[in-house]
């Protein structure tokens, strides 16, 4: 969290329980929700495929939760992938993925 909060973010929570799941860390940056999803793996690509399309469709939800919860309904969600792993810096990428129900 600390090397989001080094980028600017401003931490909303971490492991942050909803309904349809559990989200990482949610933080604010430019009037958008930023819901990031942090994987330990060994490369890069093995952290971004470990994202399927069942676990987006289910941290979508839950960042909808989240949005009703903070009354956010009206800022747009972005869906970011933090890969962290030993021999590894993190990376953070924006916009890992999108979702039509995220705006």
């Amino acid at each position: 969290m600390l090397f989001l909060m080094c980028k600017g973010y401003r931490i909303l929570g971490h492991r942050l329980r909803t309904p349809y799941g559990e989200v990482d860390v949610a933080a604010w940056k430019n009037d958008v929700l930023v819901v990031v999803e942090v994987k330990a793996r060994d490369s890069y690509d093995a952290g971004a495929y470990a994202v399927t399309s069942t676990a987006q469709t289910r941290i979508a939800r839950a960042a909808q939760a989240l949005a009703g919860r903070w009354r956010l309904t009206h800022a747009p969600i972005r869906f970011d992938l933090v890969v962290v792993g030993s021999g590894l810096l993190p990376r953070h990428e924006r916009a890992a993925w999108y979702d039509e129900r995220a705006r």
